[in-house]
């Protein structure tokens, strides 16, 4: 079952965003990229954690951006599209 990480009392279902992947037609794939030193990506995800905006596991593993001390890390959500 997909896990909405807004709360499920929206007003327009057609802004629900979940977890799940955008197998279904009318769904959009949306990514959110951090990008930073190791350290301010993770303070940034775990602070995003604690308003309840994604897990933390749901993040992507650190990748190298090719600037010095530069990472980033991505998460994915899938939204439904209005039709």
């Amino acid at each position: 079952m997909p896990q909405a990480f807004i709360p499920s009392a929206l007003s327009n279902p057609a802004l629900q965003v979940t977890i799940e992947p955008a197998a279904e037609p009318g769904r959009e794939t949306i990514r959110i990229l951090v990008i930073g030193t190791a350290h301010g990506c993770d303070r940034i995800i775990h602070e995003l954690y604690r308003l309840g905006f994604a897990e933390v596991r749901e993040w992507s593993k650190p990748q190298p951006t090719g600037r010095i001390n530069e990472i980033m890390r991505v998460l994915t959500r899938y939204v439904l599209i209005a039709s």
